[in-house]
């Protein structure tokens, strides 16, 4: 026998109405009549509570000819548990995607070169900036990349050499804070347009004496 004839029968035994029986499952009448037409069938929690309000066991419900609600109800859970390892997946992926985004914010944020050198979002890109004048080679200058013509770009530490008055600019090559080469110029060959009035004098971080961060985009992207 059918799973909905199952209830029925019982649920007329009892003398219950469609409506009465849907109170004591918290459903609407309307998913009771489905039931009993073998239309849908209840999921495996609200057997439960049918078996114990119609007096019958999970077998006397699901066993009998022609009952397709043990398959109907064995497809349904490996298909939630397929849901929910997918789901599952997805979530670590969206986790795991964020992590890393947020990895490489953070280190282009605060010029942490070696992070800046694995983002796979940046480019490598040529940028000009202006050397202090020196006669002895120091391990690293506190310089300002110019990255466009409108003075966008970002302090950093380089590497140079001895640095004559006549060849204090320098061509750099960096993908984002990491520096591949620096090399020294002439003002003639500075990359942007420059006034007549412009002296391209050096000055650094400290000399110009903003209360900002050395750097303040957090976009890992450029």
């Amino acid at each position: 026998m059918e799973l909905g004839n199952v209830i029925k029968n019982k649920r007329s035994e009892l003398q219950l109405t469609q409506t009465q029986l849907a109170e004591k499952l918290h459903v609407s009448r309307q998913t009771i009549s489905k039931w009993e037409n073998n239309e849908t069938y209840p999921n495996l929690d609200v057997l439960v509570s049918i078996s114990e309000i119609l007096n019958l066991s999970t077998d006397e419900l699901l066993k009998g000819e022609n009952n397709t609600v043990v398959e109907k109800l064995s497809n349904d859970v490996t298909n939630k548990k397929k849901y929910k390892k997918l789901v599952t997946v997805l979530y670590a992926i969206v986790a795991i995607t964020m992590v890393f985004l947020g990895i490489l914010s953070f280190g282009h944020h605060y010029q942490v070169e070696d992070i800046d050198y694995f983002n796979p979002f940046l480019k490598t890109q040529t940028s000009y900036a202006v050397m202090p004048v020196t006669n002895k080679p120091l391990p690293k200058k506190d310089v300002f990349i110019q990255t466009d013509a409108y003075g966008d770009g970002f302090w950093q530490y380089v590497e140079a050499g001895i640095i004559g008055k006549n060849e204090h600019w320098a061509m750099v090559q960096h993908k984002g804070s990491y520096v591949y080469k620096l090399k020294l110029i002439s003002k003639k060959y500075w990359g942007y347009p420059i006034s007549d009035n412009d002296k391209l004098d050096y000055y650094s971080y400290k000399d110009i004496g903003f209360d900002l961060p050395r750097t303040s985009s957090w976009n890992p992207f450029h």
